[in-house]
């Protein structure tokens, strides 16, 4: 009897300690559900400099962040590479799932992709590829995403030879110098006017920046420089050197190309400050940017380039678009 009774009392108490495991197992396969459920991947975005574009580009960025559940931590890096290549090592030390980085200078962000792939943080770039490979892939990025400069700069070069059959002489105004845009939209126009009569006679860099565009147009006016045509890298340099022609009286002998579609730009467009412009949704490749990084640390298969176009944009189709920065 005395021994049936220890049998009942330990298969009681491993009757309970089978429940306790099983509940505890359920408790822990919940809280884990409940974690994979609720984490947020921490991706680091870091922006090259303030532009008007990079507005657009992060709205995109945060309605992916929002529509996918991910976290977004923003650094801006003033176009200084060394303050960005110490952006690239806080997050690192931060210990974020992803960086995605829109380049401050082409070349001098490579330590920082070299870092990323030493502590083991997936890299991605856009709008601004990193390397010397014009098509914008390198080695330990996981993807680009963003346009084809040369196929841009070629785009304008098309544009050119259309508002100017006979050719004539072109004034270069070009972005911040060292970066991505710069160096191949610039490559890009100089191999599409190859074998037309346009010549290049004049590269100047405004930086991105409208103030200085103008400044350097009244310079070249001022000057008397023979010119047929301003080729502009961006919407916002398009603007100044067109309001410039205009106040001096002169827009009408100067063709005048913007680049990118800004709400400013496409006005300028329509009110007659320059010929022709073209498009490329900035949201969109912020959108993309932020998908193609969740994508991939889901452990999806993502491409290593992911091409956007631009698309000419002139006085017959400009109402059929919407400027987004």
């Amino acid at each position: 009897m005395k021994k049936m009774k220890q049998v009942v009392v330990l298969l009681v108490v491993f009757a309970m300690l089978l429940v306790s495991i099983t509940a505890c197992g359920k408790k822990e396969e919940s809280k884990d559900s409940s974690e994979k459920k609720d984490a947020e991947y921490n991706i680091a975005v870091l922006i090259p400099g303030s532009v008007a574009y990079f507005t657009a580009t992060r709205a995109g960025a945060d309605k992916a962040a929002e529509e996918l559940g991910v976290k977004l931590s923003y650094s801006d890096a003033n176009w200084d590479a060394a303050k960005q290549l110490s952006q690239i090592e806080d997050a690192i030390s931060k210990n974020v799932d992803m960086i995605a980085v829109c380049a401050a200078d082409a070349e001098g962000i490579l330590p920082g992709i070299q870092a990323a792939n030493d502590a083991e943080i997936p890299i991605l770039t856009f709008t601004n590829a990193v390397g010397s490979d014009e098509s914008g892939t390198v080695d330990g990025v996981v993807s680009y995403v963003g346009q084809s400069e040369t196929e841009t700069g070629m785009l304008c070069a098309e544009i050119a030879k259309e508002l100017l059959p006979d050719g004539g002489n072109v004034v270069c105004i070009e972005g911040k110098p060292g970066t991505y845009p710069q160096i191949y939209r610039s490559k890009g126009f100089e191999e599409g006017i190859e074998g037309s009569n346009l010549k290049v006679v004049y590269n100047q860099t405004a930086n991105w920046d409208k103030e200085e565009a103008m400044s350097i147009t009244e310079d070249l006016i001022q000057k008397g420089t023979d010119i047929d045509l301003f080729f502009c890298q961006d919407d916002g340099m398009a603007t100044g050197v067109g309001q410039v022609l205009e106040e001096a009286g002169v827009r009408d002998k100067i063709k005048v190309i913007g680049l990118g579609g800004s709400i400013q730009g496409l006005q300028a467009l329509k009110d007659g400050y320059m010929d022709a412009n073209t498009y490329m949704s900035a949201e969109e490749e912020g959108h993309t940017a932020i998908e193609t990084c969740v994508r991939y640390l889901k452990g999806e298969d993502v491409e290593k380039l992911t091409l956007l176009k631009q698309v000419e944009v002139n006085q017959e189709n400009v109402d059929d678009f919407k400027g987004e920065w």
